[in-house]
C-alpha cells in the first residue's frame, strides 16, 4: 500500500512539476523521466529512458558531471550543480541539478531546473561588468566614483596618473584630499546636485607642472531602485579645445582691432548681399548702423543703387572671382568713395576711401591747368617721389633756373642754401610723406646764389585707386615782405632800446645832473654875498668846486655813453686776440694785485679771436677786474680766473670768475646792469662798471650773464661773436 501511495505521488508531481524529475541507474541510463523533459531538454519521456545521459549533456561539462556523480554515489547529496545539457534542437540548456542516491531502489533521484534565461543574463551581466570595467579602466578621460558623502570608490588609471598617487591611497577618502581645493569645491557644489538624480555638467580647472589644465566634466547618477546610491564623474581634458577657442576668439578680435583701426570704412557681404560686418569708419562714412543694419541686405538700405554702378561691380567681383576698383558718387552719404571689392567663397569684403576732396581737386585742377602756366607765381608739379615733372615761366623767373635744369631733381636739393631752416624742411617732407596738403614759409637760394623768401601751397594729386600720383606747389615770392617784416622787427628793438637809453638819460638828467647843478646855484649865490677875505667865503667855494666836480663826472658819463651810441652803427669790428687784450689789462693793474696779493689766473689760448672792437673788449675786461679787486674780501686773498669756456654756434664763450664778497641776486633783480645802481653801498664807486660792459657788448653783436653769491664771489658768462 505504502509503494503504491509513492508511485502516485511520482505520477502527480511529473506531471505537474516544470522542473524534469528523472531517475538514473548507477550506469547513467535514464530510468524515469518526467513530462517537463519535453519543454526543457525537447525530448519526449519515452526518448530518454534508457539513453546514457553522456548522449544529450555537452561533452565539456562531462568530466565535471561523471566526478559530481562519484561523490553523490559515495553517498553525498547535491545540490546546487550547474551543467549543460543539448536540446533537441542543438542548442545549449542550462540546467540546475539537485540529486540523492536510493538505496531501495539503487537508483539516483534527480530535480533539474532549466536556468538557461538566468545563467544567459548572469554570463551577460559578467560580460557588460568587463566591458564596463574595460571602458572604466582604459577611458581617455578622467572617471571616478563618488557615494552620497562624496568619498570616492572608484578611479580609473588617467585620474591616478593626473593627481599622482595609487587607488588605495584614495578610495574612502574625499574628493577634495586628492585634487586642488578650488577644483574640488567646484564638483562638490555640483555632487549635491547630481544625488538628487540630475545630470550636471561642469567646467573646472587643475594645476599641473606649471600649466593649467581645463577639464569639461560630466555627473551621472546611478540609481537602484528609486534611489541615486552613487554619482559617476567623466572628466575631459578640454584644455587644448580651450586654448584654441581662446585662439580663435582672440584672432577674431585682433582682426576685429585691425578691421577698426584702418582708416578706410570696410563691410563685408555675404552672397544674399546681406551685410555680415561694418566698422565704426563705414558707420561714419557711409551712414551706416551696425544695431540697425547688420544682417539687412545691402540694396534694401540703398535701393536707389540697384542696378547701379556699385551693383554692376559688386556683381562683377562675384561672377568672375576676381577683385574691381572703381570710385563712384554714393548720393546718400553725399560723398565719393574709392572702393575695392574682393570676393571670397563668403562673398565680399569691401574697402571704402573718402576721395571728395581728391576729385573736387582733380576738378579744380583742370580749371587751374590754364592759370598754371601764365601765372606770375613759380608752380612746380613733381612726381610721387618730389622729383621735377614741369615748372613754369614763373618758376624760371624767380630762382633762374630753366625747366631742364630742374627737371628730374628734387627742387628742395637745388633750391636750398646754408641757411635754409632744416626743421621747416623736416616739417614739409613729414606732410609730403602723410600725403597732407599744406604751406610754409622758407629761405631758398637763386641760380645767382641770391637768397629769397617763398611763400609755399602743396597739394597732393591722387589717382582713381586713390594713390598720390604728383605734388603741386604754388610759390610767391615774399622776399620784399620778410625784408620788410626784418625791418619793422629791427626797428622795433631800436625804439625800445632807444625808449630804455632814454629813461636813463632822464634819470640821469633828473637825479645826477640836477644835484650838482642845483648846489653850484645854491652855493654861487652864497658866494656872491659872501666876503671873500672870510672862512665862510673859502669853505663855500671848495664845496662849490666838489659839485662841479660831480657835475663834470656825470657829464663825462653822459658822454661815454652817448659815443657808445654813436659808434653802435658805423663800428668797425675787427680780429681780435683775446688773450694780448686781457694781458693788458692784467699789466695795467700789476702794481695793485701784487700790493694786495691777489692773483689773475688766465686760461685763453693763443688762437683764440673775436669779432669785436679792440677798445671795448679792454674797457670789459679792465671794469671787470676793477670791480674784483674793489669788492674783494677782507678774510681771504683775492683769486681771478678767466678762461675761453668753448664755442657756441658762431661765437665764443668765456668766464670770468672771483672770490670776492658778492652781492645778494635777489635784491640786484632788474637793476643789476642799470646806470647808477650800486649794491655796496660801504666801497666807493659811481655804479656805472656793469653798465658799461653791457653797453660795449651788446654794441659787439655780444651780451653777458652773471651769478654771485654772497660771501662766495661773482661769476661772468661773456659771448662774443667769432
Amino acid at each position: 500500500m505504502e509503494n503504491v501511495v509513492s508511485l502516485e505521488l511520482w505520477e502527480k508531481l511529473a506531471k505537474i512539476s516544470p522542473d524534469m524529475l528523472c531517475t538514473f541507474d548507477t550506469q547513467g541510463y535514464f530510468a524515469a523521466v518526467s513530462q517537463a523533459s519535453s519543454d526543457v531538454l525537447g525530448y519526449n519521456p519515452e526518448e530518454l529512458v534508457g539513453l546514457s545521459y553522456e548522449v544529450v549533456i555537452q561533452p565539456d561539462d562531462l568530466v565535471v558531471t561523471q566526478q559530481a556523480i562519484l561523490q553523490l554515489a559515495a553517498g553525498h547529496n547535491m545540490k546546487g550543480f550547474e551543467n549543460r545539457y543539448v536540446h533537441k534542437n542543438g542548442h545549449d540548456v542550462y540546467l540546475h541539478w539537485s540529486a540523492a542516491w536510493s538505496e531501495e531502489e539503487k537508483v539516483f533521484v534527480c530535480v533539474a531546473r532549466d536556468i538557461t534565461e538566468l545563467t544567459v543574463s548572469r554570463i551577460r551581466l559578467r560580460e557588460n561588468d568587463k566591458r564596463y570595467q574595460a571602458l572604466f579602466d582604459n577611458s581617455p578621460d578622467i572617471v571616478f566614483v563618488q557615494d552620497g558623502q562624496g568619498l570616492l570608490t572608484e578611479a580609473n588609471h588617467v585620474f591616478l596618473n593626473l593627481i599622482g598617487t595609487g587607488k588605495e591611497e584614495i578610495i574612502g577618502k574625499p574628493l577634495h584630499a586628492s585634487i586642488p581645493a578650488e577644483a574640488a569645491a567646484v564638483s562638490s557644489a555640483y555632487l549635491a546636485e547630481a544625488m538628487k538624480g540630475a545630470n550636471v555638467r561642469f567646467q573646472f580647472e587643475i594645476q599641473k607642472d606649471g600649466r593649467k589644465l581645463v577639464f569639461d566634466a560630466q555627473m551621472i547618477p546611478v540609481v537602484f531602485g528609486n534611489q541615486t546610491v552613487e554619482v559617476q564623474t567623466v572628466a575631459r581634458d578640454v584644455t587644448p579645445t580651450k586654448r584654441y577657442i581662446e585662439t580663435i576668439q582672440s584672432q577674431a578680435e585682433k582682426l576685429n582691432a585691425i578691421f577698426e583701426s584702418i582708416t578706410d570704412a570696410f563691410v563685408m557681404i555675404d552672397k544674399e548681399w546681406r551685410l555680415t560686418y561694418i566698422n565704426s569708419e563705414a558707420e561714419r562714412l557711409v551712414q551706416l548702423d551696425r544695431k540697425l543694419h547688420l544682417g539687412k541686405s545691402l540694396w534694401h538700405i540703398y535701393p536707389e543703387q540697384l542696378q547701379g554702378e556699385f551693383h554692376t561691380h559688386y556683381q562683377h567681383a562675384l561672377d568672375t572671382g576676381k577683385s574691381v576698383s572703381f570710385t563712384a558718387f554714393l548720393k546718400e552719404a553725399n560723398v565719393w568713395l574709392h572702393v575695392k571689392a574682393f570676393p571670397s567663397s563668403d562673398g565680399l569684403s569691401i574697402y571704402f576711401e573718402d576721395v571728395t576732396e581728391y576729385v573736387m581737386a582733380q576738378q579744380e585742377l583742370k580749371k587751374l591747368s590754364l592759370v598754371a602756366s601764365k601765372t606770375d607765381n613759380s608752380v612746380i608739379i613733381t612726381d610721387a617721389f618730389g622729383r621735377t615733372e614741369w615748372a613754369n615761366e614763373g618758376f624760371t623767373t624767380l630762382t633762374g633756373y630753366s625747366l631742364d635744369e630742374i627737371i628730374g631733381n628734387e627742387p628742395g636739393a637745388v633750391l636750398r642754401g646754408p641757411e635754409t631752416d632744416e626743421e621747416t624742411v623736416k616739417g614739409m617732407m613729414s606732410n609730403i610723406m602723410q600725403g597732407k596738403r599744406f604751406s610754409v614759409e622758407l629761405l631758398n637760394y637763386k641760380k645767382s646764389g641770391e637768397k629769397y623768401w617763398v611763400s609755399m601751397n602743396i597739394t597732393p594729386v591722387y589717382n582713381e585707386e586713390g594713390i598720390i600720383t604728383q605734388f603741386i606747389s604754388i610759390q610767391k615770392d615774399i622776399t620784399l615782405q620778410k625784408q620788410a617784416e626784418k625791418e619793422l622787427l629791427k626797428l622795433t628793438q631800436d625804439l625800445y632800446k632807444q625808449n630804455s637809453d632814454l629813461q636813463q638819460f632822464t634819470y640821469m638828467v633828473s637825479h645826477n645832473l640836477r644835484a650838482p647843478v642845483a648846489n653850484a646855484l645854491g652855493l654861487a649865490n652864497i658866494l656872491a654875498k659872501s666876503d671873500k677875505e672870510s672862512e665862510k667865503f673859502d669853505r663855500t667855494l671848495s664845496y662849490l668846486n666838489q659839485s662841479v666836480l660831480r657835475l663834470d663826472s656825470v657829464l663825462r658819463d653822459m658822454n661815454t655813453i652817448l659815443s657808445i651810441r654813436e659808434r653802435k652803427e658805423q663800428m668797425e669790428h675787427e680780429d681780435v686776440g683775446v688773450l694780448s687784450v686781457v694781458e693788458q689789462v692784467q699789466h695795467a693793474f700789476q702794481d695793485v694785485l701784487l700790493t694786495t696779493g691777489s692773483s689773475v689766473n688766465i686760461s685763453i689760448g693763443t688762437k683764440v679771436a673775436v669779432k669785436a672792437n679792440r677798445a671795448y673788449l679792454y674797457s670789459i675786461f679792465h671794469n671787470l677786474i676793477s670791480n674784483a679787486h674793489k669788492y674783494r674780501a677782507a678774510e681771504r686773498t683775492l683769486k681771478v680766473e678767466i678762461k675761453h669756456v668753448g664755442s657756441v654756434g658762431t661765437g665764443s664763450l668765456f668766464s670770468f670768475a672771483d672770490n670776492g664778497i658778492g652781492f645778494d641776486m635777489r635784491n640786484a633783480g632788474d637793476e643789476l646792469f642799470k646806470l647808477y645802481k650800486r649794491f655796496h653801498t660801504d666801497r666807493k664807486g659811481r655804479g656805472i662798471g656793469l653798465y658799461l660792459i653791457k653797453a660795449h657788448l651788446e654794441a659787439m653783436g655780444g651780451h653777458v650773464e652773471v651769478t654771485s653769491q654772497v660771501g662766495v664771489g661773482t661769476k661772468f658768462l661773456i659771448y662774443l661773436p667769432k
